[in-house]
């Protein structure tokens, strides 16, 4: 079973989002080994959509890694259960990987003055991707990697150090998430991990008014043609969020192709992230 679909764009074969309906939307899904970025407010969906991503992989046998920022590994593994997804017998089978990333907010000499040593942080986990055989990666969120710089400057040269890396030391396709307040049109970075970010989905809770509860709009998807708009969903038990079939309202959007090849990095060290584990009986 594959997670692969053949996309309308060229033939070009895609990654499945693993959203329903959403690679309709897409023409079939990401592009492979690119970096794409859910932005939303607390509560929106963003870490469903990082296990949906990942589940679409597993259930496809295709190897994972999932980097977890604010929450503990095992509040993941209850946060899937509850959706009915049985993200701990990957973990047990070894073909996803939790890892917790805390350690680079603890000053194990991960910190410097500048905040987050950011190369260091990509070049450990691409470590752990190479090792594992990775194809799938989410890291949930990134905004506070971002965020530990103590200038406006540094802040953006973490953002394009980051994506940067991403593409040139990992040949997964990448899912990340950041926060954005409710009504606000831009994260905290000004949107700069947003400019680099091949893709843009935007989630949102609407409290009354016309709008449906909740919403997703492709904000930006290079190299795919995607209909403007806003797309109502909602997020079930064993299917996470569904998507509606057609866009409520259309927005201009300007997507542009693009191409880079990634390569893996050898001979890193591991001492950074942390290996999460499930407790031995």
């Amino acid at each position: 079973m594959s997670s692969k679909t053949n996309g309308a764009s060229n033939g070009v074969q895609r990654v499945s989002t693993g959203i329903t309906g959403l690679d309709t939307v897409l023409q079939g899904g990401f592009l492979p080994s690119r970096t794409y970025l859910v932005t939303g407010d607390a509560g929106t969906g963003k870490t469903t959509a990082c296990m949906q991503f990942l589940m679409a992989g597993l259930l496809a046998n295709e190897k994972s890694v999932y980097v977890t920022v604010d929450e503990r590994p095992t509040e993941i593994l209850q946060s899937a259960s509850s959706l009915e997804w049985d993200l701990q017998s990957h973990v047990q089978d070894k073909n996803l990987v939790i890892l917790d990333a805390s350690p680079y907010f603890s000053g194990r000499g991960v910190t410097s003055e500048k905040g987050i040593d950011v190369t260091k942080f990509v070049t450990d986990l691409a470590g752990y991707a190479s090792k594992l055989g990775a194809v799938r990666l989410a890291i949930d969120p990134v905004t506070p990697l971002i965020l530990s710089a103590d200038s406006a400057s540094r802040v953006h040269e973490n953002a394009r150090t980051l994506i940067h890396l991403l593409q040139t030391n990992l040949t997964t396709t990448n899912l990340l998430t950041s926060h954005l307040p409710d009504r606000v049109d831009h994260t905290p970075t000004q949107g700069i991990e947003e400019f680099l970010a091949a893709g843009v989905l935007v989630l949102r809770v609407n409290q009354g008014g016309d709008k449906p509860p909740r919403t997703l709009s492709v904000k930006k998807m290079r190299g795919t043609a995607v209909e403007p708009g806003e797309y109502a969903f909602s997020i079930a038990k064993g299917k996470g969020i569904v998507l509606g079939q057609q866009p409520m309202t259309s927005a201009a959007t300007a997507p542009a192709a693009e191409g880079k090849k990634a390569i893996v990095v050898e001979d890193v060290s591991f001492q950074g992230l942390e290996f999460f584990e499930l407790p031995k009986d």
